[in-house]
């Protein structure tokens, strides 16, 4: 069945598909979309209210650790109670939420470089397809590998509206492994090199573009398939040897992401020589007409309207009607 969500609709058909059995939440969190979104779906869900963040993740890691599959919402990943060291018995998967271009906040959120210092799975979906498959697939990995697992989301993503194909819950038995530390992280590793998760497609040896959630699709709107694109759905740890093999096989290398030059930065780490922030050097949200801009050195022109073909309306207000409601 398919079924036009937002992201945050998505979400919350993951976490019915998922059988999430407890989402842990701040008082904020419980006024938006998003939570109303998850009702909509799944009425029987137990809700753990914190009186903060950090009371917050603590409370779902003990919740998890009882077997339930768990679910949070946090804006800032704190290391020191959150990492890879944490276990889980039922799965935990953090929705990190971050503000890119302070649409719902007075500043911009990029947690990309502390969610970094976890040593834990991070995924960024680019659509609401992305985010609800995505979703799955996390608690899948926190399940088998009692590890959490951190879905990044921009509030773009959240709000922007797509096509999903919606399932039943399934029974799916998983097997856990008891896993050291060091294997938890070689784990990691290899779900981002040799998962289906981060995409190479080769339509150019001139020109390559690497990018990540929303910045892939916006960048494929202005460029098309004139130009070839590894799409980055795994941020950390990332794939290296995908990395150093896609940007052999291109001639010129772009980076397009919004905000700090997270990506950018680890690719110059690697001696890979890439042009990023000095061309798309955009403060908040990027946009198809931005990297359009940055690229071609233009917006894209619009069609101008015929005046005498626009039919002008005089505003009309209805003074009895409005003198009757008043009893005038």
């Amino acid at each position: 069945m398919r079924k036009f969500l937002t992201g945050n609709e998505s979400i919350a058909r993951g976490i019915y598909e998922a059988e999430v059995d407890v989402v842990c939440a701040y008082p904020h969190i419980l006024k938006t979309e998003l939570f109303k979104s998850i009702k909509k779906f799944k009425t029987d869900l137990q809700v753990e209210k914190s009186i903060n963040e950090d009371a917050n993740i603590q409370h779902a890691i003990r919740i998890a650790n009882t077997g339930k599959k768990t679910l949070t919402f946090l804006t800032k990943i704190n290391a020191e109670i959150l990492n890879i060291g944490t276990k889980t018995e039922g799965g935990l998967v953090v929705i990190l939420n971050d503000d890119t271009g302070m649409v719902s906040k007075d500043d911009i959120n990029d947690n990309r470089e502390t969610a970094k210092l976890s040593n834990l799975l991070i995924m960024e979906p680019g659509s609401s397809r992305d985010t609800k498959n995505m979703l799955l697939k996390a608690f899948e990995i926190s399940k088998q590998y009692k590890m959490p697992v951190i879905l990044r989301m921009t509030t773009r993503v959240g709000c922007s509206s797509g096509i999903v194909i919606c399932d039943e819950p399934k029974i799916c038995k998983t097997h856990q492994l008891e896993m050291s530390i060091k294997d938890k992280l070689e784990v990691c590793r290899n779900i981002s090199e040799f998962d289906d998760f981060n995409k190479s497609e080769y339509n150019s040896k001139k020109v390559g573009f690497i990018c990540s959630g929303i910045c892939t699709f916006y960048t494929k709107e202005v460029l098309g398939d004139t130009v070839s694109y590894l799409d980055l759905k795994v941020i950390s740890p990332m794939p290296d040897e995908k990395i150093i093999e896609f940007a052999s096989s291109v001639d010129k290398l772009y980076v397009v992401e919004e905000n700090n030059p997270y990506i950018e930065n680890y690719l110059k780490e690697l001696g890979i020589d890439c042009i990023g922030r000095d061309l798309f050097n955009v403060e908040g949200e990027l946009s198809p007409g931005e990297i359009r801009k940055a690229i071609f050195g233009k917006h894209l022109e619009h069609v101008k309207s015929e005046d005498e073909l626009v039919m002008s309306q005089e505003p009309f207000i209805d003074l009895e009607y409005i003198l009757s409601l008043y009893n005038i």
